[in-house]
């Protein structure tokens, strides 16, 4: 679960969450202040599905950054970045002095905003400011990166000792994500478990069968990262080939515009070369999310093989698009990577390999491609998985919860 460019999300939200709500009713609601450095980027799905989720409190959104507000409308926003020139070099040379923006800070006060949600660790840590400004309980969910890659940084580690001290409540994706963030400081009781969800009314429970005179169709969709390891997917698939050389493998995504993104893309258009996988692979980059549920349909068994990337860089927790695959109805085969074990059960819902194992990986998928008369079995025990673990609906009255006994405590 990271930032942008898992997958591209587009305009697929119920007319019902893009409704404004209702102003005199929403009045009378306490607030909830969402605070993100860009609103939203283009796999922001799972942080605004939590934001319009929400029907106990009124919700209101700071960022710094104004972004893809077409396809995650909020009628309640403030962004630094819609303010002129000289009012931002205003609002910055505050911030650098006093650690909060003067535009948030009025906004939340004019609001009586009960509550401060921070959006990534970081996010979290440059909130303190405005927490303390306020007097108000602040809540922040680690999501990935903020875990992973910034604690290698001594000025991070001191950062985050700041905020776990002052900082009333952390949420994480799972158990993996808990323990790592009280390896790094934090007391356990500060730290709790609140599931990403996913919205069921969206990924309708497709049983997944073999039909004859086809192949079987293998699907990986992610971007072309280190830690999402597409080459061991690409070297293990040729593998596979050898001796199941009836499959497929569907690829959605690409490499955004780093220097280390387009060189991991380079590696794996030369494995495809290399390994003569032209005509056994197809590369559809990235596609909106509506255009990705459709095309994921279609498929057989989902590939994805999760590592510790050499610049530290992890899942943190689990990628979205396995809850969603799961969902979907689709044996996952992935790694026991993070908190990956959590949404794939193996065995039951899908196969996992140790990381960088690229025999194992092998193995599994001549197994389940050999073997399609467990597809639906898997499919079914995910599903039942997701919608008793993953819910979109039940894991926003959890959050609720928490906001409600946070503000309670004062």
């Amino acid at each position: 679960m990271q930032e942008p460019f898992d997958i591209r999300y587009d305009d697929g939200y119920s007319e019902k969450a893009r409704q404004q709500p209702n102003k005199k009713e929403a009045l009378m609601k306490p607030v909830i202040a969402h605070s993100l450095n860009s609103y939203l980027f283009l796999t922001g799905s799972w942080i605004y599905s939590q934001i319009t989720g929400i029907r106990k409190f009124r919700n209101i959104v700071l960022s710094n950054h104004k972004k893809n507000t077409e396809l995650f409308p909020w009628p309640d926003t403030c962004f630094l970045s819609d303010l002129s020139g000289p009012n931002r070099f205003l609002q910055k040379t505050v911030f650098k002095w006093f650690g909060f923006y003067p535009c948030f800070y009025r906004l939340m006060k004019d609001q009586t905003v009960g509550l401060l949600h921070s959006h990534f660790g970081n996010r979290g840590y440059f909130d303190l400011a405005l927490k303390k400004k306020l007097g108000i309980p602040q809540v922040t969910t680690f999501y990935g990166y903020d875990v992973s890659v910034l604690p290698r940084e001594e000025k991070w580690r001191t950062r985050y000792a700041a905020l776990f001290a002052a900082c009333d409540r952390f949420l994480t994706e799972g158990t993996h994500m808990k323990q790592t963030l009280v390896d790094l400081g934090c007391v356990p009781e500060k730290v709790t478990v609140q599931r990403l969800g996913v919205d069921l009314e969206k990924i309708r429970f497709i049983p997944r069968r073999m039909e004859t005179d086809r192949n079987v169709r293998l699907l990986f969709a992610s971007a072309f990262r280190d830690k999402k390891g597409l080459t061991y997917c690409l070297e293990a698939f040729a593998n596979a080939l050898q001796t199941h050389g009836n499959m497929e493998l569907t690829i959605i995504g690409d490499a955004g515009r780093g220097r280390r993104e387009m060189a991991y893309k380079a590696r794996v258009l030369k494995i495809i070369r290399d390994r003569r996988l032209e005509n056994k692979v197809r590369m559809l980059g990235f596609l909106n999310y509506p255009a990705f549920i459709e095309e994921a349909k279609n498929h057989d068994i989902f590939l994805g093989h999760s590592i510790h990337a050499p610049n530290g860089d992890n899942e943190g927790g689990a990628p979205v698009t396995l809850i969603e695959m799961s969902a979907y109805g689709m044996p996952v085969i992935s790694t026991r990577h993070c908190d990956i074990p959590e949404v794939i059960q193996d065995n039951q819902s899908g196969l996992l390999v140790p990381e960088k194992d690229v025999d194992a990986l092998t193995d599994r998928i001549v197994f389940l491609a050999g073997h399609p008369e467990r597809w639906e079995k898997m499919g079914r025990f995910g599903r039942k998985h997701v919608e008793e673990a993953y819910d979109i609906r039940k894991q926003v009255l959890k959050l609720e919860d928490i906001y409600t006994q946070m503000m309670a405590h004062g």
